[in-house]
C-alpha cells in the first residue's frame, strides 16, 4: 500500500514539504535571527538606549530560545510539529505587534521572552526534525534546500527592512512583518507541515519497502534513547561545539552592523548590505555542503565550516581593526568565508546529530544540544556590547569570537558519526 502510494506521487511529498519549510524559514528564521540589528540605530535615536541595554534584550531572547529547545522538542513528540508551530506562529504575530508599539525598555525585554519561545518553535528545530523524519539517504541534500530559506531571508530581509524603516518608520515596519507572518507563514504551516511520512502513508526518501535499509521498513525509527545519548562523549562534544559556535556567530550577527557603522565608519547602507551579503553567502554554503554531506564525512565537513568562519572573523580583526583599513570592499573577504561556513554548519549539525544518535528521539536530543544557544548567545552578545561600551572598539570581541570558532573546529575532529550505531534500538 505504502509502496503504491509512493509510486503514485508525481513528486515525493517530502520535497513539497522541503519547499514549504524553506519559505517558512525565510520569514521566521530570516526575520527572527537577522532583522533585529537593523532596528538598533532607531532605538538608540528614539529612546537613547545604550548598546549594552539593547544587547541585554537580545540576550534575553537567546536565553529563552536556547532553554526552550528541549521543551519544544518534547512538545513535538506530544502534540506534533504542525500544532506546535501553529501556536508559536500566532504568538509571533502578537509579539511583533508589541515590538511595533514599544515605549519603554521593559516592553522590549518582555517581548523578547515570548519571541524566544515562538522563534524556537517555528524555525530550526522543527525544520530539522521534519527533514530528519522524511529523509534518510538524501537527508543532507534535503536539509540544505530547507535551510536555504534562512540564507535567502537573512540576505534579503535586513536591507529590505532598512529601506522600509527609512520610508515608513520602524514601527510600521514591524506591523508589516506581523501581517506577512499572518498571511503567508501560518497558512503554509497549516497546509503543508506533517511530522512524519507515515502520517500520509509514505516512506522516507519516497522509497518502497523493498528499497529500505537492511530489509527493514523505513517507517521504523531507530536510535539511542535520550538517557543513553547524554551519557556519551559525542553528545557533550557536539553540545560544546554548538555553544562555542553560537558564541562566535552571535557576536558577528548582532554587532556587525554597529561595528561597521560606529567603528569602521562605513555608514548604514553599506553596513546593511554586507550584513545581508554575509548571510547571502550562506546560501552557497547550504547548497554546497548539503550536496557534499551525502557524499563525504559530515563531521570533517563541519570542521571545515568552522575554520571558514574563523577566517572571516580574522579578516575583520586584522584588516579593519588592527591595520585600520577603511575600504568597504574589504568586507567581501569577510562575508564570503564566514557566510558560506555559517550556511554549511547549519545544514551539517542536524545531519551529524542524526547519524550519531539516530532518528528515534531526534527532536529531544537535538533540543538538548541546542540549549547551548542560550549560553553561547547570552555570553556573546552582551559581552561584546560591554567591550565596545568600555573600550570604544570591538577588537577584543572579535578575538574572542575567532578563538571560540577555532576551538570548536578542533573539537569536531574528535567526533565519529557511526560510533554508537550498534546500540541503536527501536521504540
Amino acid at each position: 500500500m505504502t509502496a503504491d502510494r509512493n509510486r503514485s506521487e508525481t513528486v515525493f511529498y517530502g520535497w513539497k514539504l522541503v519547499a514549504a519549510l524553506s519559505v517558512i524559514l525565510f520569514f521566521t528564521a530570516g526575520g527572527g535571527f537577522y532583522v533585529f540589528p537593523v532596528f538598533i540605530e532607531s532605538y538608540q535615536k528614539e529612546f537613547g538606549w545604550s548598546m549594552t541595554q539593547i544587547s541585554v534584550g537580545a540576550a534575553i531572547f537567546a536565553l529563552v530560545m536556547g532553554f526552550s529547545n528541549p521543551l519544544v522538542g518534547n512538545l513535538f513528540e506530544r502534540f506534533t510539529v504542525r500544532k506546535t508551530m501553529l501556536v508559536a506562529g500566532l504568538l509571533t504575530v502578537a509579539t511583533t505587534l508589541v515590538l511595533a508599539s514599544l515605549t519603554a525598555l521593559w516592553m522590549l525585554y518582555a517581548a523578547m521572552v515570548v519571541m524566544g519561545f515562538a522563534v524556537t518553535a517555528t524555525t530550526i528545530l522543527p525544520a530539522q526534525t521534519v527533514v530528519t523524519n522524511w529523509f534518510d539517504k538524501l537527508r543532507s541534500r534535503a536539509m540544505g534546500f530547507t535551510m536555504l530559506g534562512i540564507g535567502l531571508g537573512g540576505f534579503l530581509l535586513p536591507p529590505f527592512n532598512e529601506l522600509m524603516i527609512r520610508l515608513i518608520g520602524w514601527r510600521l515596519t514591524w506591523v508589516v512583518a506581523a501581517g506577512v507572518m499572518a498571511a503567508i507563514v501560518i497558512p503554509l504551516i497549516a497546509v503543508f507541515v506533517r511530522s512524519t511520512p507515515a502520517d500520509l502513508g509514505l516512506l522516507p526518501d519516497g522509497t518502497s519497502e523493498s528499497e529500505s535499509h537492511d530489509g527493514e521498513s523505513n517507517q521504523i525509527a531507530r536510535g539511542l534513547s535520550v538517557k543513553a545519548a547524554i551519557h556519551t562523549q559525542t553528545f557533550w562534544v557536539l553540545a560544546s561545539v554548538f555553544t562555542l559556535q553560537l558564541f562566535g556567530v552571535s557576536i558577528l550577527n548582532f554587532h556587525f552592523v554597529p561595528f561597521a557603522i560606529q567603528e569602521a565608519g562605513f555608514g548604514s547602507q553599506p553596513a546593511a548590505f554586507f550584513y545581508g551579503l554575509t548571510v547571502g553567502w550562506s546560501i552557497v554554503g547550504r547548497l554546497l555542503f548539503g550536496w557534499l554531506g551525502d557524499r563525504w564525512s559530515p563531521t570533517a565537513l563541519m570542521a571545515v565550516t568552522l575554520l571558514m568562519m574563523t577566517l572571516g572573523v580574522t579578516v575583520l580583526e586584522v584588516l579593519i581593526v588592527h591595520l585600520g583599513l577603511r575600504e568597504a570592499n574589504l568586507l567581501w573577504l569577510y562575508s564570503a568565508p564566514f557566510g558560506a561556513g555559517l550556511g554549511g554548519h547549519a545544514v551539517l549539525l542536524p545531519v551529524v546529530t542524526s547519524r550519531c544518535f539516530g532518528a528515534l528521539h531526534f527532536s529531544k536530543i537535538m533540543g538538548l544540544i541546542m540549549a547551548g544557544f542560550a549560553i553561547g548567545v547570552l555570553l556573546g552578545i552582551p559581552v561584546a556590547g560591554w567591550i565596545f561600551d568600555s573600550t570604544g572598539s570591538y577588537e577584543l570581541a572579535l578575538i574572542l569570537a575567532g578563538s571560540a570558532l577555532l576551538i570548536a573546529a578542533v573539537l569536531m575532529t574528535t567526533v565519529r558519526a557511526d560510533r554508537h550505531r550498534a546500540d541503536f534500538a527501536t521504540a
